[in-house]
């Protein structure tokens, strides 16, 4: 039977700055894990400020770019398109896109695209002003050690 969580606030209160999670609030995500794992993504609020940082795959596992603290540090053909509400990450050749980051009303952070793993299945994605996680592992929710929900 599976279990359904919606509208949690992890470690921010209502009105934050946050990311939209799986139906859920929240200052961190993460999901894979970070520079171990083929891929990860990993967004969280730094100094006021939302910070989003991966290692991005394409459908078929192969890397596509590496992002730190929302820069694109290695790229393997992808361009960088400021919106007015944040960013988007495409593919030069495909104009696929891997990632946007978009903040929507009373600071709430939604994060776009698809998130692959090494064997291009799809691991996470957005729907619908959400972001959903199909497999772990994955936090949603850090406060010094303390972790709000943990996904194996």
């Amino acid at each position: 039977m599976a279990v359904i969580m919606r509208g949690n606030y992890f470690f921010v209160q209502p009105g934050a700055k946050c990311y939209k999670i799986s139906s859920n609030f929240t200052n961190y995500f993460l999901l894979g894990i970070v520079n171990i794992g083929p891929y990860f993504l990993e967004a969280k609020i730094v100094e006021d400020e939302f910070a989003i940082s991966g290692k991005l795959l394409n459908p078929e596992g192969k890397l596509s770019c590496t992002v730190e603290n929302n820069f694109v540090t290695s790229t393997q053909n992808v361009t960088k398109e400021m919106t007015p509400s944040g960013y988007r990450l495409k593919e030069k050749d495909t104009g696929r896109m891997l990632l946007e980051m978009m903040v929507i009303e009373k600071g709430i952070c939604l994060i776009k695209g698809i998130i692959y793993n090494e064997n291009g299945n799809v691991v996470a994605e957005d729907k619908d002003q959400d972001f959903v996680i199909y497999s772990g592992p994955a936090i949603i929710g850090k406060s010094g050690n303390a972790i709000g929900l943990k996904i194996d």
